[in-house]
């Protein structure tokens, strides 16, 4: 019998496939790694997968990665992590897109996928100055 986990782990291997940049397991949780260029698309799939449905977006948040390991970090500097559950299959998801370019860092806005998106990607603008294209009102609300 296999546990939670690893039929999560299965059912994304099966519906992304090559989208899937790296799939962890840490502390009880999976992380999938995707692309900037397949994060809308991957979004958009694990909300809709029969197998998957990730209906609700719990949070999203920006991370600087520039001094993580103290220095020893060796990747892009910035990544939008989203933190999904599945109601239905009682699952949850950490999701991390990496923004290509460190000095102009970009990544789709979810918010056509997840309309609870809004204010996190603009918490994340305004606290990393990531930006998400395609958000419909992308201005500054803290600081």
């Amino acid at each position: 019998m296999s546990s939670r986990i690893e039929t999560l782990k299965a059912a994304l291997q099966k519906a992304l496939g090559a989208q899937i940049q790296s799939l962890t397991e840490d502390v009880g949780e999976l992380t999938l790694v995707v692309k900037a260029a397949d994060y809308l698309a991957v979004t958009t799939k694990l909300r809709d997968d029969a197998t998957l449905r990730f209906e609700q977006l719990i949070d999203l948040c920006g991370v600087d990665y520039r001094d993580y390991g103290d220095g020893a970090w060796n990747g892009p500097r910035f990544a939008a992590v989203l933190h999904l559950l599945s109601i239905a299959n009682n699952w949850r998801l950490r999701v991390r897109v990496f923004a290509p370019d460190d000095d102009l860092p970009v990544v789709p806005s979810v918010i056509p996928v997840w309309n609870a998106a809004n204010w996190f990607e603009r918490e994340a603008f305004d606290l990393y100055g990531l930006v998400f294209e395609g958000h419909p009102d992308l201005r500054r609300i803290l600081t």
